[in-house]
């Protein structure tokens, strides 16, 4: 039996979702490609894509020539993705009538329009296949945002709606999409986040925040043939603060 291959974008970070997503699915027996902004993998993510037959690829999700670049010379390589895991993301906080122009474009171009440019090849030899599972890393505060966050709603918000439209449009060929609504994460987003820890823990009903490999149990599950009848659904990873 083949070795199968999760594509990762946003994986490079030491605390990150798409680094112990990267893990997981490692220690599953996959193989792992990681694809980042940053010039260098970090240890943890040379660690997981060198044991895993994988590679570490250096792109900017929001620069379309580059994203055409990367995916060409992975398909060179590996020849097939079954499951892409869209993940690269940013958040500022901003009140909205302080945002920049530069501010809103940078924000909007990495959460959602790379979700787009890294999507389209990995949909089209989906497609081909008429096989494959596409999940989108989504927020969330793309359901219910909160105050200083309003382009990052805004591009969470338009990628779980992409997710949605995607199943639709892609079910007849075999390809499921879904996207996943993590809450509170321990991640360097969350470390950066202005608000003191305990009010969102106290607003968390389990009482603690998330963990990367929370997150990565539920891809895990969507990425697998248990859920081989789900698409089109926006998973909430929030311990209780989000239940709808």
């Amino acid at each position: 039996m083949s070795k199968k291959t999760i594509l990762i974008t946003g994986g490079n970070g030491e605390k990150g979702i798409g680094l112990g997503v990267g893990r997981r699915f490692s220690k599953e027996g996959w193989r792992v490609i990681i694809l980042d902004v940053a010039a260098e993998p970090t240890p943890g993510c040379q660690k997981v894509t060198s044991e895993s037959g994988g590679k570490y690829y250096q792109c900017d999700v929001a620069n379309k020539s580059q994203v055409d670049s990367v995916m060409a010379d992975i398909y060179d390589e590996f020849k097939k993705i079954d499951v892409l895991h869209s993940n690269a993301g940013i958040l500022q906080w901003h009140p909205f009538v302080e945002y920049t122009e530069e501010q809103i474009h940078r924000e909007i171009d990495i959460n959602l329009k790379g979700m787009f440019f890294v999507g389209q090849p990995v949909a089209r030899k989906m497609m081909e296949e008429k096989d494959g599972c596409i999940v989108f890393t989504g927020s969330m505060g793309g359901k219910e945002s909160a105050a200083n966050q309003s382009v990052y709603a805004a591009s969470k918000g338009g990628v779980i709606q992409l997710a949605k439209t995607l199943a639709k449009e892609l079910g007849p060929y075999g390809i499921r999409v879904n996207s996943i609504c993590p809450g509170i994460i321990e991640t360097n987003m969350a470390d950066d986040a202005p608000e003191p820890e305990i009010p969102w823990i106290k607003r968390t009903p389990l009482g603690r925040f998330g963990t990367p490999d929370d997150v990565a149990n539920i891809v895990w599950f969507l990425a697998n043939s248990d859920a081989s009848y789900v698409t089109g659904q926006a998973f909430n990873i929030t311990g209780g603060m989000m239940t709808f």
